[in-house]
């Protein structure tokens, strides 16, 4: 297993000590690679070395910040089990919702012997609702959850400081909204609406299971999946939203733990 596993390389954001992988794309990519049964190791990147580690590797920009300058982040999956004509060792794929395609083309098993991320004839669909789950969850819960990150304590001023730049803000702190605040109650009570109004409604199959399909999970699922876990790593009121809407989204995270493992 451990020779297979250096043919799969997933490029994830350093975390803790111990490790705490957070990141929501990531974690889309990890949940996909284990949703396929396609064996990998993780390559953990200091935050403030990710635009350098992108660049070294050679995988352009998928996403702009708001000022139209590149965003050099991860997740990177490394497929040394694939050439292209620029790549001779290896392919190299830096976005998340490319990540899943590549899997489903080549890691996949339309047999059975491999679950398939994306149902037939659901791409576009998929590539929608992904932006949509980005969407909300930036809009509604990063600010909840950003200032809480689990940095790894010998790079975290660096990351903190670079943050806080890309925010508009002079400081880190700055970027806090206090727990039990008036304010932080308001935000969280915003969080559980729009999720409700712009997620939660789309689980219509509650009573079969607790995928966006009921009993079968696809990708979608996955992408959800990924924002959770960004939830569960940072968000002090973790507790509290598994509980909203009847409990869906606890129930989903703990049914996606299936393909949470970490390697």
């Amino acid at each position: 297993m451990d020779a297979q596993k250096s043919i799969m390389t997933l490029y994830d954001i350093a975390s803790g000590p111990p490790i705490r992988p957070f990141a929501p794309n990531p974690w889309k990519a990890r949940y996909a690679l284990n949703f396929t049964n396609t064996p990998h190791s993780t390559t953990w990147v200091p935050l403030p070395d990710v635009a350098a580690t992108r660049k070294k590797l050679g995988v352009p920009a998928s996403r702009k910040h708001p000022d139209g300058t590149d965003f050099l982040t991860l997740p990177i999956l490394h497929d040394a089990t694939t050439t292209s004509m620029m790549q001779q060792e290896g392919t190299f794929v830096g976005d998340s919702f490319d990540i899943a395609i590549h899997l489903h083309n080549r890691h996949s098993s339309p047999e059975g012997r491999r679950p398939l991320l994306f149902p037939p004839n659901s791409l576009a669909l998929h590539r929608t609702f992904n932006a949509h789950v980005d969407t909300l969850f930036y809009l509604n819960g990063v600010q909840l959850a950003g200032y809480y990150m689990p940095l790894d304590p010998a790079t975290a001023e660096i990351s903190q400081a670079d943050m806080a730049h890309r925010m508009g803000v002079s400081r880190w702190e700055d970027l806090e909204i206090p727990q039990g605040s008036q304010k932080r109650k308001e935000m969280l009570a915003a969080f559980e609406a729009a999720l409700g109004s712009g997620l939660a409604a789309w689980f219509v199959r509650r009573d079969e299971g607790p995928f966006l399909e009921g009993r079968t999970p696809m990708y979608a699922d996955l992408i959800v999946g990924g924002w959770l876990q960004m939830m569960r790593n940072c968000l002090p009121e973790w507790e509290e939203l598994r509980g909203w809407h009847e409990g869906l989204w606890g129930k989903l995270f703990d049914a996606l733990e299936e393909w949470a493992e970490v390697s």
